[in-house]
């Protein structure tokens, strides 16, 4: 995620850590050396094409698919593979629902 704030356990050998996303949310990690922090602007605003990444990791690519799915884009491509991701509801686009 982020990686904003991160605060680390007790002590100098904790691994670790608890992360607020940009969304606001807190995040338990148990090995805060796994943390990516994001760097580039690609990271912030969710790539309709994940390949497109700066760094494709298994982190980036989820934290893409939340910030899609938040703003009810269900669809994002890896390459020439389509991913969907069920909103279980109506998604509208432009004033008209998806699929009419």
């Amino acid at each position: 995620d982020d990686g904003a704030d991160v605060n680390k356990g007790n002590g100098d050998n904790a691994v670790s850590a608890l992360v607020k996303t940009s969304d606001g949310m807190l995040h338990k990690i148990s090995d805060s050396t796994k943390l990516i922090r994001l760097t580039s602007p690609e990271d912030y605003y969710g790539m309709c094409d994940v390949l497109h990444l700066p760094h494709v990791t298994e982190a980036s690519l989820l934290h893409t698919l939340r910030l899609r799915y938040n703003r009810d884009d269900i669809y994002t491509s890896a390459g020439p593979i389509l991913i969907s991701i069920n909103p279980y509801k109506s998604v509208a686009q432009g004033g008209k629902d998806l699929y009419s």
